[in-house]
C-alpha cells in the first residue's frame, strides 16, 4: 500500500488542515463567488461549513444532485426504496465520510458509469470465488442512502435516525451488496445504550436483564430485530448469556454495530437462507491510509475473526475495498474529478 498509514486522529487532522486550501481552489479553479472563509466556516471549528454552505463540501459538478439530497427532493426509481434521506449531523465537516461517499458515487451516477466501483468489487470478490455470483453491471440497481429501518424494527416512534445503507447494490439475480464508506473514523460505530445507562455493554448481563423486564438486550425490549435477524443468520448468538458479573466480553454490537446491521439487512433483502448459498454481502469501502481499517490488528480483520468464531466456519461474505482504488479507475469524463479529490482529501491523482 503506497499511501502512508495514519491513525484516525492524524488522518482527520490532515484533511481538516486542507480546508482553507480547498476553498481557495474552489474560488480559483471553478470561479465560484464564495464569501470569505470567516463567513462560510463555523466560528469555532474552521473545518466545518455552516449549514447554508454545506454544498461547498461537494464537487461543483454535482451541486444540483447534492442540493436535492440535502433538501429531500429525491425520486426513487427502485421499489421498496423510501424517499427519506438520512443526513448526518457532520456532513458539513471537511472530513465527513458521508460527503466523501456522495462525492465518489454521484459523479458515477451523473455520467452513468459505475464501472470503477464494479471493477474494484469484482477484484475483491474474485479472491473468494464470488465474482461470478455477483454480476455487477448495467442491470444492477444502485441506491444511495437506502433507509432500512423497517427491516430492523426501527419504527418511526423511535427517536434518532433509522439505519441507512450508504450504497445499496442489487444485481439482476437479486443478490445484495451493502457498502459502508469510511474516511477518518476509528471503527464501525458503537451501540449507544451503554452511554445512556440502559446497558453495561455485556449481552445478557443479569442485572440489566432484570432492569429490562427479562429481555437480554434493551434494544430487543424496544422492538429492534438485531438479535432476531442476527441469530437467524448466525451473526449473533443470543444463547451466549452472561452468567456472572465478572464476565468482561463486550457485546458484538458494541464493536461491529454498523457492519453487522448492514450484513443482516443484505442477507434478509436477498432472501438468503442460513445454510444456503451466499446472496447478501457487506463491503467496507475505506480510505487506505486509515490504520483503523488497514493497519495491524485493524477492526475489519477483527470482524472477520469474530464472524468465523460465531459461525464456526469461514464464510466469505464481508469484504474490504480501497477508495483510492476506485478513484484510480476514474477515466474519461470521470477523470476530471481527480483533481478535486487530490486537493480536498490528499488522494493521489494517478
Amino acid at each position: 500500500m503506497a499511501n502512508l498509514l495514519m491513525t484516525p486522529e492524524e488522518l482527520r487532522q490532515h484533511i481538516r488542515d486542507r480546508t482553507a486550501v480547498y476553498l481557495a481552489w474552489l474560488r480559483h479553479r471553478h470561479n465560484l463567488p464564495i464569501p470569505s472563509d470567516q463567513t462560510v466556516l463555523h466560528p469555532r471549528w474552521h473545518f466545518v461549513l455552516l449549514p447554508e454552505f454545506r454544498y461547498l463540501n461537494f464537487h461543483p459538478e454535482i451541486r444540483t444532485q447534492v442540493e436535492d439530497l440535502l433538501e429531500g427532493k429525491v425520486e426513487r426509481y427502485y421499489p421498496d426504496a423510501a424517499s427519506d434521506i438520512a443526513i448526518h449531523d457532520y456532513i458539513g465537516n471537511n472530513a465527513s465520510s458521508q460527503a466523501l461517499c456522495w462525492n465518489l458515487v454521484l459523479p458515477m451516477k451523473k455520467h452513468d458509469n459505475f464501472m470503477p466501483l464494479f471493477e474494484v468489487l469484482r477484484d475483491s470478490l474474485h479472491e473468494q470465488g464470488l465474482h461470478t455470483k455477483f454480476d455487477f453491471g448495467i442491470e444492477t440497481a444502485v441506491v444511495l442512502e437506502l433507509s432500512v429501518g423497517q427491516d430492523l424494527g426501527e419504527t418511526r416512534r423511535w427517536k434518532g435516525m433509522a439505519t441507512s445503507v450508504d450504497l445499496y447494490l442489487r444485481t439482476a439475480q437479486g443478490r445484495v451488496c451493502a457498502i459502508e464508506f469510511k474516511l477518518a473514523e476509528p471503527g464501525f460505530g458503537e451501540c449507544k445504550q451503554p452511554r445512556l445507562g440502559t446497558c453495561n455493554g455485556i449481552y445478557g448481563s443479569p442485572d440489566y436483564t432484570r432492569r429490562n423486564n427479562g429481555y437480554l438486550c434493551y434494544l430487543s425490549r424496544r422492538g429492534r430485530r438485531y438479535w432476531q435477524l442476527g441469530a437467524y443468520y448466525r451473526l449473533l448468538d443470543p444463547t451466549r448469556v452472561t452468567l456472572s458479573g465478572t464476565e468482561t466480553e463486550r457485546c458484538p454490537l458494541n464493536t461491529f454495530y454498523q457492519a453487522l446491521r448492514n450484513l443482516m439487512v443484505a442477507k434478509k433483502r436477498s432472501g438468503e437462507l442460513p445454510e444456503g448459498e451466499i446472496r447478501g454481502i457487506f463491503v467496507l469501502a475505506a480510505d487506505e491510509r486509515n490504520t483503523a481499517f488497514w493497519g495491524p490488528d485493524n477492526i475489519f480483520d477483527r470482524l472477520k475473526t469474530y464472524l468465523k468464531q460465531a459461525r464456526g466456519e469461514d464464510r466469505p461474505d464481508v469484504f474490504r475495498i480501497s477508495i483510492q482504488q476506485i478513484l484510480k479507475r476514474f477515466s474519461g469524463a470521470l477523470g476530471s474529478y481527480k483533481e478535486f479529490f487530490a486537493v480536498k482529501y490528499g488522494f493521489p491523482t494517478v
